[in-house]
């Protein structure tokens, strides 16, 4: 890490850098990016309002989980795959019988764990920012 800015660095407009981050696939099916494809970073909240995958993302983004299985959680949480289809879904298939799946039963299980972490830290996001929502409109009354 180091630095103290908390992952927060300066970039000037048309400056260009480039920077290493870890990132998921939020969206399975969609064609694998490539080194070539321009990519443009926006806030997580712009993407989905699915507080447990912005939870997900928080800790892959804080190097909390490992990526496969955080992957594996990913497509579970946004695309309603099962644990069954994950653990059978192929990464490679070929015509000689010979495949290789995208997740070991390991990454399965601890992917289960880091889903219902990302689902109790959503809730409770949704629960801490609710409460800030009725203070506000509390304060709005008394200040009437």
């Amino acid at each position: 890490m180091g630095g103290g800015g908390g992952g927060m660095f300066n970039l000037e407009p048309s400056r260009e850098r480039k920077i290493k981050v870890e990132t998921l696939c939020l969206e399975e099916g969609k064609k694998d990016p490539t080194p070539r494809m321009k990519y443009t970073m926006i806030p997580i909240e712009r993407f989905t309002k699915q507080q447990d995958v912005i939870e997900l993302c928080k800790m892959v983004g804080n190097g909390q989980v490992p990526r496969n299985s955080a992957q594996a959680a990913a497509w579970h949480l946004t695309d309603k795959l099962s644990w069954w289809e994950l653990a059978n879904k192929d990464r490679i298939r070929l015509s000689n019988g010979y495949f290789r799946r995208y997740f070991s039963p390991r990454e399965i299980g601890y992917a289960i764990r880091i889903a219902n972490e990302a689902v109790r830290r959503g809730q409770q996001s949704q629960r801490s920012s609710l409460a800030s929502d009725d203070v506000a409109k509390l304060e709005s009354l008394s200040n009437q």
